[in-house]
């Protein structure tokens, strides 16, 4: 339903995106994440026929971005990060103002309306114009708007960002049960790592315009090394040499009558560990697995981006600052 091959697109001297490529297949929600600047609304821009790429290709629904843009428009449902709303109309007149744009009739255009405010939580303010909505009741108006056609495709921004938890949680719901029901497509930007995870079946994290690495939460997190301890009876000499010789098992040390290591594979690390431990006559009372969160995993590769990038920046521990919002 979305396939983007090498889009490139350039902002004078700046390269915003530097070859991008993905593919998003019909009902499923996939996550671009990526620090601010990364080209993340750049590349939903072009998707949308807000931008046009300097080189490379994108299909939407089918569609070619380039060729037939009318075609794109009709079949996407777009948030963008900050939605422009029409404030001196009022929330029905806005949503049927859209709505006839998109050529339905009056009882449909009536019907949901109705439907998106009241799942929404503001139909009881439909009269009222939007220049005295709070920032959280204009983000549900604006994903109200996006979704009055029944779009095939959505195309979302920090949808849940300015939300309570509440609303949120409605909107994650309502998603997955369009996912579900309707076979709709969703691609997400979000900063919200948690909310990407809980809903999102593949993620692309992005860099400097540049794809860092695409897979599923759990393949992602996976990849990370983890920090692995092994509690014993007793540390004896050699104990630590034994796990040393277990080929992807790094930073080996004793403490607190356990040892830490590290790996990247722990799946076939920590048995071959526990043997060799047992081997050396060691006596294992337990062993913990460190989480890893899906932030371990979008650090991990942004703070290696940033170190091929600019060594000299990445020395340090973190992310500089305003690298991720």
């Amino acid at each position: 339903m979305i396939e983007a091959v090498g889009l490139r697109k350039t902002f004078g001297s700046h390269e915003a995106l530097a070859g991008v490529s993905f593919s998003v297949e019909e009902g499923e929600i996939y996550g671009l994440l990526g620090p601010n600047g990364a080209g993340k609304t750049t590349t939903t821009r072009i998707l949308a026929c807000l931008l046009k790429p300097n080189s490379g290709s994108a299909r939407v629904a089918g569609y070619d971005v380039l060729e037939q843009p009318e075609l794109v428009r009709q079949s996407i449902g777009i948030l963008t990060e900050v939605p422009g709303l029409y404030e001196r109309l009022r929330a029905h007149e806005y949503l049927n103002f859209y709505a006839e744009m998109y050529g339905l009739d009056r009882p449909r255009r009536r019907a949901r309306a109705e439907l998106l405010m009241r799942l929404l939580g503001v139909w009881e303010v439909r009269n009222e114009r939007i220049l005295g909505f709070s920032k959280g009741m204009k983000q549900k108006l604006a994903i109200a708007r996006a979704l009055m056609h029944e779009p095939r495709v959505l195309l979302f921004d920090e949808p849940t960002a300015a939300l309570d938890p509440e609303a949120a949680k409605t909107v994650r719901d309502h998603l997955v049960d369009l996912i579900r029901d309707e076979r709709r497509t969703v691609l997400l930007c979000s900063h919200n790592l948690a909310e990407v995870e809980q809903i999102c079946s593949r993620i692309s994290i992005i860099y400097g315009g540049r794809a860092l690495t695409e897979a599923s939460p759990a393949a992602l997190k996976a990849a990370v090394a983890r920090s692995v301890e092994v509690r014993l009876a007793a540390v004896q000499p050699g104990f630590v040499d034994a796990v040393r010789g277990v080929a992807g098992a790094a930073s080996v040390e004793a403490h607190d009558g356990m040892i830490r290591f590290r790996t990247e594979d722990a799946w076939r690390v920590n048995p071959a560990v526990v043997r060799q431990l047992v081997g050396a006559g060691a006596e294992v009372i337990d062993v913990q697995l460190e989480p890893v969160t899906l932030e371990d995993a979008y650090l991990h590769y942004v703070r290696q981006a940033v170190h091929e990038r600019e060594p000299s920046v990445a020395s340090g521990s973190s992310v500089p600052n305003g690298m991720v919002r």
